[in-house]
């Protein structure tokens, strides 16, 4: 399978022990439930009843979704097989990204690094001069001796202390690194070949892979 595939597959896998997880989760789901109804011992008249709900016929409470057929103990199996695959799935993407020309975990983060900075770029470009008038109040003693306050008018003039030419020619320089770093990222993630043969087909759901 390609790099493409790969990730896909890594992530359904994930997907898979997410659900399996919140099974074994779920104490409605691993314990069988026993009531004892002694109504004899209070109503001679009556019969004592037991009752018994056992596990895998009970709703998942987790999902609400129908009652399943299969044990909590095929689901801890299952987990097991899916935790094997994901490791052997996770060392075949590390070994197929060594024949990389470019490291690609290392690119992916300097990209978004890069991808950072031009936002804050973008930000500065954004600012502009400009001016505002507001108005001011102060205090002031009368000719009586009284303190009255007054108002007075205020100039706000706000001008960039940069260089906007300077930071147009950042922007543009690293968005065009980063545009071509994403166009060879891209084109890696279909051209790698990762040596793992899946076990299950991504399209099945947890349920028709244990019951397989």
């Amino acid at each position: 399978m390609i790099l493409k595939e790969a990730y896909r597959y890594q992530n359904f896998l994930d997907r898979l022990l997410s659900e399996a997880q919140s099974y074994m989760n779920s104490e409605t789901f691993i314990t069988n439930v026993k009531q004892i109804h002694h109504r004899k011992k209070a109503n001679p008249a009556a019969e004592d009843e037991v009752i018994e709900e056992v596990a895998k016929k009970k709703l998942n409470d987790t999902y609400n979704s129908m009652p399943v057929d299969f044990t909590p103990m095929q689901i801890v199996d299952f987990a097991v097989k899916a935790l094997e695959e994901k490791e052997k799935l996770s060392l075949a993407i590390v070994t197929a990204k060594k024949t990389t020309k470019i490291d690609i975990d290392h690119s992916i983060a300097m990209n978004k690094k890069r991808q950072e900075f031009v936002s804050s770029l973008n930000f500065m470009n954004g600012i502009k001069n400009r001016e505002s008038k507001s108005r001011g109040t102060d205090y002031k003693f009368n000719q009586e001796g009284n303190q009255i306050s007054y108002y007075y008018d205020i100039d706000e003039i706000i001008t960039i202390d940069f260089d906007r030419n300077d930071i147009k020619g950042l922007i543009k320089k690293l968005t065009k690194q980063s545009d071509e770093l994403s166009i060879t990222l891209d084109g890696l993630l279909i051209t790698t070949e990762v040596d793992y043969i899946p076990v299950w087909d991504i399209n099945d759901s947890l349920e028709d892979i244990i019951l397989a």
